[in-house]
């Protein structure tokens, strides 16, 4: 656990404070009071991992403890881009993908996986701008597949997506590569399965129609 030492810092600064405040107002200090501070150690670790990768998602937990919004899952995704075929001088048709997201409270981890490539997002962060709509920023890497690299080369972009409850819940935003192409990107329709291809997402989307009532869930 990557925070795990800085936890047991924090603890150590605590009881050296608490310590300190002691000995200023003349109590007694008695040694026996640290025997458990290793199984409170232990415990506060455990507490803080369980709420990292469970516990935060807890619905009474959000809107007035946690802020974070729960996209983890699978997303169906429409991308429509501005890029021409420059041998034909046409645009491209919308382009159907899934977008894998992993999330715990302090990770977030988003894969696009289309049938001819696969992007995964590196340095991705959800930010909350001034009137509380939170935003998915990161950029990414895109890897066609081998067979298609004569026409799509592995390239790089950037990605900014405003996650939206309404009408039902969203996320959309706007795209941009070095290879001078933009466009637009909507993710909708999320579940709870998580899947690494292209290929047994669909077929997993078709099996299982969204319902009426909830189209976000399974």
């Amino acid at each position: 656990m990557k925070s795990e030492r800085y936890i047991k810092a924090i603890i150590y600064i605590a009881v050296l404070a608490w310590t300190v405040v002691l000995y200023v107002n003349h109590e007694t200090i008695q040694s026996s009071w640290l025997k458990p501070l290793s199984t409170v150690i232990t415990a506060v670790l455990y507490a803080v991992m369980a709420f990292d990768l469970w516990l935060w998602k807890l619905p009474f937990l959000h809107d007035w403890f946690v802020k974070r919004p729960v996209i983890s899952g699978i997303w169906k995704v429409e991308i429509k881009s501005n890029w021409v075929n420059p041998a034909t001088g046409a645009h491209i048709l919308p382009v159907e993908g899934y977008m894998v997201i992993r999330q715990t409270f302090s990770t977030l981890s988003m894969r696009l996986l289309t049938a001819e490539s696969s992007s995964e997002l590196v340095g991705t962060e959800i930010v909350c701008s001034a009137d509380g709509l939170y935003c998915v920023s990161g950029v990414y890497r895109n890897e066609p597949r081998f067979e298609v690299r004569d026409r799509s080369v592995i390239h790089y972009g950037a990605v900014w997506l405003r996650i939206s409850d309404e009408p039902q819940k969203s996320i959309s935003g706007h795209y941009w590569t070095d290879r001078e192409s933009a466009g637009e990107i909507h993710l909708t329709d999320q579940r709870t399965r998580k899947f690494q291809t292209f290929q047994s997402a669909k077929a997993y989307y078709a099996q299982n129609p969204p319902t009426r009532s909830a189209a976000h869930s399974e």
